[in-house]
């Protein structure tokens, strides 16, 4: 008797690292990246209060990106939840149109944190509670690289670029470009180290 191997199961896609744009998905690549997401941000965040957070903003962030009839119903839905959990219970306003980087890490759930429409956020991000990356000067939002870690109460504010690895400390307020890997403290925000 010969035994034949299951089909192998076609391997999820990796989570985008670039914005597609509004509408720039069909449904069903947006439920692919909907999982491969939450796949990189869930090991990031241990509690369920935090991965309920995560996984309202993601759904937001991946349907306003996917297009038909079906991902207006269910942005409507994720609307909803948006609005009693995130916004409502956590205080917070994260919008559909920010693009967010593959693994994510929201410690206290994102309470209190303030993101304008215009910010860019990169990969493998941490960003505590209270922080703002807003604008200044009706200039647009902050961009965020990779590998940043942002402390409680922390500001980035206007069209400024934090570069790869670095740390911003709690209460910071960040005016200006960051160098990579490098650590910010303070109001303004100067280097204190690697």
């Amino acid at each position: 008797m010969t035994h034949t191997r299951p089909p192998a199961r076609p391997s999820s896609p990796r989570p985008a690292t670039v914005d597609p744009g509004r509408r720039g998905w069909p449904l069903a690549e947006g439920i692919a990246q909907y999982r491969a997401l939450l796949a990189s941000d869930l090991p990031r965040n241990p509690y369920p209060w935090w991965r309920l957070t995560v996984a309202i903003v993601r759904a937001g962030q991946v349907l306003y990106r996917c297009r038909g009839p079906v991902a207006l119903v269910l942005r409507r839905v994720v609307a909803l939840a948006d609005a009693v959990w995130v916004r409502g219970l956590m205080g917070s306003e994260i919008p559909t149109m920010v693009w967010i980087g593959p693994g994510l890490r929201l410690p206290h759930a994102g309470r209190g944190l303030m993101i304008h429409s215009t910010c860019r956020i990169g990969s493998g991000v941490t960003i505590y509670h209270r922080v703002s990356l807003g604008v200044r000067d009706s200039r647009p939002g902050p961009t965020i690289g990779d590998d940043v870690e942002i402390g409680a109460g922390a500001a980035v504010l206007g069209p400024v670029h934090v570069a790869d690895g670095c740390g911003i400390g709690a209460n910071a307020v960040v005016a200006t470009d960051t160098e990579p890997g490098r650590t910010y403290v303070g109001v303004p925000a100067t280097v204190t180290g690697r």
